[in-house]
């Protein structure tokens, strides 16, 4: 048997720092907190990517359809839901100018870490808000400013050139834009501490030439395994939190329209 310790997976350690942020609670049903998904909701995900969320909905019985400009995702992920689905599953590729779904056809409408890659991100809210019905939730996340900044100072200039990151956030800035769009904010929260530290350090010790899919370094597989003590710490919770003020990933807003 060998004594050399498994590498950790950022990606679970992550998904479970998510996780204790409210995101994805398989026991409540909430998407994020007070954010149930149940059978019949009709769930819109306007930039799935891999689709980690709208799985999340689906697999608790919602009628879900998911946007992205990626036409490989969207029918990998397409397949995928089909095979366990309880509602129904429709995959939509588009550019998302405009979005090709009718007004008022979902009642929860999320976008993640979407906003940041467009030019008019309040054109780009509004198109997104049409889609709800009038008293649906929408649940928004972008890439928070501290986040953004401490990356940026090691990271390959092409990240904050299109097609990445083009606009980055303030909080202030982030509330402002939603407000701007008619939006009453519920909720507004920091995330994701974990993968901006994660984030400097594999940039940091990426070789010149190195994929940053490629690069793996002791000093983010020591950040891992120390991310997943905090975790399991009796104040691991506080530390999260802490962290995640501090110097947060993303930001979330959860919103309903104005009355």
């Amino acid at each position: 048997m060998s004594n050399i310790d498994p590498i950790p997976s950022a990606r679970l350690i992550g998904t479970k720092d998510r996780q204790l942020s409210g995101w994805c609670n398989a026991e409540t049903g909430e998407l994020v907190a007070d954010v149930i998904v149940e059978p019949g909701v009709k769930v819109v995900d306007i930039g799935c990517g891999d689709g980690g969320y709208i799985g999340f909905c689906s697999a608790r019985g919602a009628d879900v359809t998911f946007v992205d400009i990626q036409e490989d995702k969207v029918r990998a992920l397409e397949n995928r839901l089909k095979e366990n689905a309880q509602g129904e599953v429709r995959g939509i590729v588009s550019d998302c100018d405009p979005i090709p779904l009718p007004d008022g056809c979902a009642d929860i409408v999320m976008s993640t870490e979407v906003l940041e890659h467009v030019h008019d991100p309040q054109k780009f809210l509004k198109e997104i808000i049409r889609m709800g019905s009038a008293d649906a939730t929408y649940v928004l996340t972008v890439p928070d400013a501290r986040g953004e900044n401490l990356i940026k100072s090691v990271a390959h200039p092409s990240c904050f050139e299109e097609p990445n990151h083009i606009q980055i956030f303030e909080a202030d800035d982030f509330i402002s834009l939603v407000e701007s769009c008619d939006l009453e904010i519920i909720r507004h929260e920091f995330l994701g501490g974990f993968w901006a530290v994660f984030y400097l350090l594999k940039w940091g010790t990426s070789l010149p030439d190195e994929s940053i899919n490629d690069a793996v370094h002791p000093a983010t597989i020591h950040w891992t395994k120390a991310w997943e003590e905090v975790l399991a710490h009796p104040k691991g919770d506080m530390m999260r939190e802490s962290l995640n003020n501090l110097l947060p990933k993303s930001q979330m807003i959860v919103a309903k329209r104005a009355k």
